[in-house]
């Protein structure tokens, strides 16, 4: 099973189809045009392309876009507190684009030290990658696959946030701000948010 994000709604590509109520039914990633067109419509929650070869459709739909790497961190400190950026009016997780050379751990760990200045960073597991789709300010389409890292931090050190990458506030959420946060963020990030529980 595969499943991306565009215009902040799913796109499932399995074998098994399960009918969600609001969510369309297609056999074929092929035709692109129609899948954004669909998803425009604000009566549809998702899409859901049953078929009977999913990893030959996923691979026809990455096609339509470049593909990118990221990497991100779901990062805890010793308060089982979980760090949070805000940004572009969403709150978010710390994440950014793999550079050259550069393996994907490391990137993680760069990211979450850039953009939110904490440091002595130790990576716990590997999490479940999350993808989602979005378009550059020159039209480009782009699909991004993150990879996650649950992390922990010791390190009390003053939360910075990296205001050159329109991050507006750093912070670290206990449960009960969580709430706040998952009523204004993403439908990618709330699915990788998903994961924890099962940490």
């Amino acid at each position: 099973m595969y499943k991306v994000f565009i215009y902040d709604k799913p796109v499932v590509i399995h074998k098994k189809a399960q009918k969600k109520g609001s969510y369309e039914q297609l056999s074929s990633a092929a035709d692109i045009d129609k899948i954004f067109d669909l998803l425009k419509q604000e009566f549809v929650d998702g899409i859901e392309i049953s078929c009977q070869d999913p990893t030959r459709e996923w691979n026809v739909f990455q096609q339509h876009f470049k593909n990118i790497l990221a990497a991100g961190g779901l990062v805890l400190n010793q308060k089982n507190e979980l760090l949070v950026i805000y940004r572009l009016g969403k709150w978010d997780l710390p994440k950014g684009k793999l550079e050259e050379g550069e393996d994907i751990k490391s990137c993680a760990l760069r990211e979450v030290e850039e953009e939110c200045h904490v440091f002595d960073l130790k990576i716990i597991k590997e999490m479940p990658s999350s993808y989602h789709c979005y378009m550059t300010r020159k039209g480009k389409w782009m699909l991004k696959r993150t990879h996650w890292f649950l992390m922990e931090s010791r390190e009390k050190s003053t939360l910075i946030p990296q205001k050159d990458e329109g991050i507006e506030s750093v912070d670290w959420f206990d449960k009960n701000q969580m709430k706040a946060f998952e009523q204004n963020t993403y439908q990618s990030i709330l699915e990788v948010l998903g994961h924890l529980e099962s940490v």
